[in-house]
């Protein structure tokens, strides 16, 4: 079980009942003492039956507070597999700067760190594009350049490695994996790789954990050895000391043996080609290639998205808010009901509960619910994730209308990552008989995709079918006429580099000139018959 907290300060807020509760009970006392002042006297019997409704509604109220503090704590257990969808590669390139590196037993008399920032330049000419971003692995490891498609910015900072560049001591390879996998962002759509550059020296001995952490992310990690596996001299910060140092290539193999391991023993989560971690030395032949392929095995056939399987924590605060206000229900009931009055509630609470977990349509609505709000909140990996199960779920149970719905949401996740191939894959896949705002919403995102790209004659097209399906809509009128008048303006741009002439110059023939007037005869004359049509037709009453 994986137990995890995301905000444990919140749990200070339990501290709150003990004055609460203290209160309650110099409260209730004193109301015991005005009814007895009062001559009105009870049985023993009675006031029994009343302290215990005391208690009871004292205790389920505090029950209810708790509960609301462990859902603001973030209280998490178990994991499960969630699929999201993952276009191209981002490398993380992490550099072991520590003074080990500087050992001089590298092919041409060459530091180890002389011949990482070598290797990692001749990377970066073969990686075509690919996002990258730079760590320096030294003390807790540091983000020397976050993640960006401008490769220049890290063949400067290969240019200028140095231990000298960090005061912190020590050497953690774990530490700057870590720091590779902050330098992701969280609703990355791309596949996450992390090339470390090291001889294998570490001090910490964090490596083991931060390679499980990073497979458990789906990270792709290839550590890349440098030096020889005999043993140099160097001197070590201090300038005097001399240390021993060598390439630990068979340590680092069985760290990376039993990450892999674990991560196959695991209640499962692996990506298509397979999220792994794996050892190359760099004076291996072809170990570029080999290198290269932790991006290239990702990639789907001609660069088509992958699906992949990520692990996650289960978030529980709906659980906890649940029980909150059943609790906090529970307490009026204690006032005014017997303890076995209490029971039966409670039990018909508990069965209610899970009549209504147990329903499948209800739970793939959830998912669709769920899946918008985190696409409101921008986090649209866990909105994939929601609507590709839903999807998943609707085909197997055959519900049309749920997969509909989970494919349009899927389509305009796409489309707001500027994914725009994967959003027309899902909008082409709806049916013709999905609901009408499902098809407006088809047609409107389909035209303000051919706007990006420049096809104004097929965005105009495409906002006025939307238009058909729903006439009333203002933003599809407003996009129809700018398309419309982007498409004027290019064929007169076109026009005018076909004659090459210029329409004011005083110089110009008899010709041209009545070309030119009978051009602006024509656009006159089809702007007038735009303006019948749009008379004539409803869906496009501006």
């Amino acid at each position: 079980m994986n137990f995890s907290i995301e905000r444990p300060w919140a749990l200070y807020g339990i501290l709150l009942l003990l004055p609460a509760i203290l209160h309650s009970a110099l409260a209730y006392k004193k109301t015991f003492r005005a009814l007895n002042k009062s001559g009105k006297k009870r049985n023993s019997l009675e006031q029994k039956n009343i302290k215990k409704r005391i208690v009871a509604r004292i205790v389920l109220r505090s029950a209810a507070w708790c509960m609301m503090i462990f859902a603001l704590a973030g209280f998490s257990w178990e994991t499960i597999s969630t699929p999201t969808q993952k276009n191209g590669s981002a490398v993380s390139m992490v550099f072991d700067i520590s003074y080990s590196m500087t050992a001089r037993d590298c092919p041409n008399n060459l530091t180890r760190l002389e011949a990482a920032a070598r290797f990692a330049n001749e990377l970066l000419d073969r990686m075509q594009g690919v996002p990258a971003s730079a760590v320096l692995a030294k003390g807790s490891g540091v983000i020397a350049v976050p993640l960006t498609e401008d490769t220049e910015a890290i063949r400067a900072l290969t240019g200028n490695l140095s231990p000298k560049m960090m005061s912190a001591t020590g050497s953690s390879l774990g530490g700057g994996i870590n720091a590779a996998l902050k330098s992701f962002p969280k609703n990355i759509s791309k596949a996450p790789a992390i090339w470390l550059f090291t001889d294998g020296e570490e001090t910490d001995s964090a490596l083991q954990n931060a390679l499980t952490s990073a497979l458990k992310k789906g990270a792709n990690v290839v550590i890349i050895g440098f030096g020889k596996e005999s043993e140099s001299e160097i001197y070590a910060g201090d300038g005097k000391t001399n240390v021993k140092t060598a390439l630990r290539s068979e340590s680092v193999k069985e760290t990376v043996d039993e990450a892999n391991r674990k991560n196959l023993g695991g209640k499962g989560f692996s990506f298509i080609k397979g999220a792994t971690a794996k050892f190359v030395a760099a004076s291996e032949i072809a170990s570029a290639r080999k290198v290269l392929s932790s991006i290239s095995d990702r990639q789907g056939s001609e660069g088509e998205a992958t699906l992949a399987y990520e692990i996650q924590n289960v978030d529980r605060h709906k659980l906890f808010i649940a029980l909150g206000i059943i609790f906090f229900a529970l307490s009026f009931a204690a006032s005014e009901f017997t303890l076995t009055g209490i029971k039966e509630a409670l039990a018909i609470s508990l069965v209610l509960c899970a009549f209504t977990s147990c329903s499948s349509e209800f739970k793939e609505s959830k998912k669709i619910l769920d899946g918008v709000w985190n696409w409101n909140q921008k986090k649209y990996t866990e909105a994939i994730a929601n609507f590709t199960q839903s999807l998943e779920e609707a085909e197997q149970n055959g519900d049309e209308t749920i997969k509909q719905y989970a494919l349009y949401g899927l389509s305009v996740t796409y489309l707001a990552q500027n994914e725009s191939k994967a959003a027309l894959e899902k909008i082409n896949s709806l049916s013709a008989g999905a609901p009408d705002k499902i098809k407006f919403a088809s047609f409107y995102n389909s035209g303000i995709i051919a706007q990006r790209e420049g096809n104004y004659q097929k965005a105009a097209e495409l906002f006025k079918n939307a238009l058909l399906v729903d006439p009333t809509n203002v933003r599809a009128k407003v996009n129809l006429e700018l398309s419309r008048n982007q498409q004027v303006q290019r064929a007169r741009e076109s026009e005018r580099q076909m004659t090459g002439a210029d329409e004011n110059s005083d110089d110009g023939s008899d010709l041209q000139k009545s070309v030119f007037n009978r051009i602006r005869e024509k656009d006159q004359q089809q702007w007038k018959n735009i303006q019948q049509e749009q008379k004539d037709s409803s869906a496009l009453d501006y």
